[in-house]
């Protein structure tokens, strides 16, 4: 559709989706939500949801996309995340999620809502939909994907908040890696997904287990 393609229009939905996303309001399932009216908007605008990175693509190049990413996040996890907080000089703060550890019940419905909300709608909305629309504002050049990059990443970073400014820069940097992968893949959204699924996964596992206090 023409006019969704018009760039105050496209300006106007990016203001629209950081407001509401950042609102100090209650939005139940905020992302999840969200996520799904990006979907909607962007099978309107464009016949279909190729744009954001949910087209075809091959198995064998997903799959490996998905892994190489999952082993990217445990080494931010064990390598990236202690520096940067020991830069700040003080360590990430996990309290905001509550008493996982040995607390089967919580983890299972936190996984839950991570398989959802995060791994499905954060990559919706912070690579797929966001790049897409940085890209079509800013334009095709390597200028344009690094500065969308940069921009998505930060945004992601300053949504994980809640743990303090040392998870914030860790996860906006990583937001960062997705986005280059994003662009690098063939916007291959479904290994960021799987990748991002993966490791919360493993995050919670290691909050279940007590590794992360």
């Amino acid at each position: 559709m023409t006019l969704l393609t018009r760039a105050p229009v496209r300006c106007a939905v990016l203001v629209a989706l950081l407001v509401l996303l950042f609102a100090p309001v209650p939005i139940p399932w905020r992302v999840l939500v969200l996520a799904g009216a990006a979907l909607v908007w962007t099978r309107v605008e464009a016949g279909t949801l190729a744009p954001l990175g949910l087209g075809r693509h091959g198995w064998r190049a997903t799959l490996g996309w998905a892994a190489g990413l999952f082993l990217a996040g445990l080494i931010s996890g064990e390598l990236v995340q202690p520096a940067v907080a020991r830069l700040f000089g003080t360590p990430i703060d996990y309290s905001g999620y509550g008493a996982l550890a040995g607390n089967a019940d919580a983890a299972l419905r936190l996984l839950g809502y991570a398989l959802t909300s995060a791994a499905i709608g954060e990559e919706v909305l912070f690579r797929g939909f966001l790049l897409h629309q940085l890209v079509a504002l800013l334009g095709p050049g390597t200028a344009a994907r690094r500065g969308a990059i940069v921009a998505a990443g930060a945004l992601f970073g300053a949504a994980h908040y809640i743990q303090g400014a040392p998870g914030m820069l860790s996860t906006g940097l990583f937001g960062m890696l997705l986005g280059w992968a994003w662009f690098r893949s063939g916007r291959n959204l479904w290994a960021l997904i799987l990748a991002h699924a993966a490791i919360d996964s493993y995050g919670i596992a290691m909050l279940y287990l007590g590794r992360y206090a």
